[in-house]
């Protein structure tokens, strides 16, 4: 039942996890978006447009009446065809003299006056006459008004003062940047929370999955143990039974550092923080190693300066040991055929930091893994690199330096730097 509840979350993990479909999905809404509001403005804009040009009568200035106005013996008389035109809009007109009488006029409304003080001549050319909006032209010593229907322009003079209009000019600029600071900021408001819950539902479905596995994993471990020594068994068998607990204990390991390196990816991995001795872990994880290994397959040269013997961390101690473990493994997987594995360990202090060296004479780094180690692009978990990308991502996690390099004399090279604090005695 465990087993099956197991792999029933794993499946819902794995559901939640985004993949190339659902960013696609998000890029192609997004843009969608952004084309129908550019579109829709658009039309927005035309269709103002084609209502000015609809409702836009066509303008008749008081230089185009006069010109058509023609003084005869018995007054003046207008050209006929701009009587058509201004009876086709409805539209009025009149001359006044330096008097301000009216000599002449073209279906001048009634209520309208027939003779005009300067007052009344300097409010009409800046508001209306009797509520038509009426335009002036001088000629000479004459002025030409030109007059259209009530309630058909809004004729506002409007001033202001040029030094608003100089902080609403720069104010507009500072709101637009505000505006565009804004949008930014809550795009990438949304963008790093949607990037987060990707995130968490990955490492979600790589736990799930780990949990999958471990279950019937450890079922087959179990019974392989057992196996391994039956006398049921001939020694074939036996041998056999060996193999598959020694690949069990292998898959274990690679299922441990999948979880972990997907949670140090991400920074989800909480640090059990303690005091910890490098000088003595070191010695430790090196003394672990010769007392597994045969006698002439390895050997280990540790040297630390007296200064980083009384220096310590503020460390997850479990993951430097499981950083220096996979250092270790990494050198007796890639060793020379035929030859004994050396491994030289050198601690010592520089300034705040504490400074571990590990160096081998094997093969080195291919070039490929190199790249990837030096890399600055956030994920490492590229198979070829899994227990050097531990080792990369625990010493980041405890805001240390590292490098990766090959030696001259051939081998591998790594240099780890961490924050040293002094024993107190």
């Amino acid at each position: 039942m465990n087993g099956c509840k197991g792999k029933e979350n794993g499946m819902r993990m794995y559901n939640k996890l985004p993949g190339i479909r659902s960013i696609l999905y998000f890029a192609v809404t997004v843009m969608a978006t952004a084309w129908l509001m550019i579109a829709l403005n658009i039309i927005f804009f035309c269709v103002v447009a084609y209502w000015y040009i609809e409702y836009n009568p066509d303008y008749i200035g008081g230089g185009e009446v006069m010109e058509e106005l023609i003084l005869t013996d018995s007054g003046y008389a207008l050209n006929s065809a701009m009587e058509e035109r201004l009876r086709n809009q409805n539209w009025w007109a009149m001359l006044l003299d330096g008097e301000g009488k009216v000599v002449w006029s073209f279906d001048k409304p009634e209520e309208v006056e027939d003779a005009y003080s300067l007052s009344d001549i300097a409010r009409m050319s800046k508001w209306y006459l009797r509520d038509y909006p009426v335009y002036l032209r001088v000629w000479e010593d004459y002025i030409m008004v030109v007059g259209q229907p009530k309630h058909t322009v809004w004729k506002y003079n409007l001033e202001f003062p040029e030094l608003w209009i100089d902080t609403v000019l720069k104010s507009f600029v500072w709101m637009v940047l505000l505006d565009l600071l804004w949008v930014l900021g809550l795009a990438f408001f949304f963008v790093r929370r949607w990037s987060k819950s990707r995130e968490q539902a990955r490492i979600e479905w790589v736990s799930g999955i780990s949990h999958d596995i471990r279950t019937p994993l450890s079922m087959v471990m179990g019974y392989s143990d057992g196996l391994v020594d039956s006398e049921n068994l001939t020694p074939v068998e036996r041998q056999q039974m060996a193999v598959v607990r020694h690949q069990s204990i292998v898959m274990k390991e690679l299922v441990e550092d999948l979880n972990l390196i997907s949670r140090l990816e991400y920074s989800m991995q909480p640090l059990r923080v303690e005091k910890v001795r490098m000088a003595a872990l070191i010695r430790e994880v090196a003394a672990a190693f010769l007392g597994d290994a045969k006698e002439e397959e390895l050997e280990v040269e540790v040297e630390i300066s007296s200064q980083a013997e009384q220096s310590w961390v503020k460390a997850d101690r479990k993951l430097l040991v499981r950083a220096l473990r996979n250092l270790f493994h990494n050198s007796l997987q890639h060793s020379k055929q035929g030859e004994k594995v050396e491994i030289w360990l050198r601690m010592w202090r520089e300034g705040k930091w504490c400074c571990v060296s590990f160096a081998d004479n094997g093969t080195g780094y291919s070039m490929e893994v190199l790249r990837q180690l030096q890399s600055r692009k956030k994920k490492r978990t590229v198979a070829n690199i899994r227990g050097l990308g531990i080792v990369y991502k625990t010493v980041l996690a405890h805001g240390g330096k590292i490098r990766f390099e090959n030696r001259e004399e051939g081998g591998s090279f790594c240099e780890m730097r961490l924050r040293a604090y002094e024993l107190k005695k």
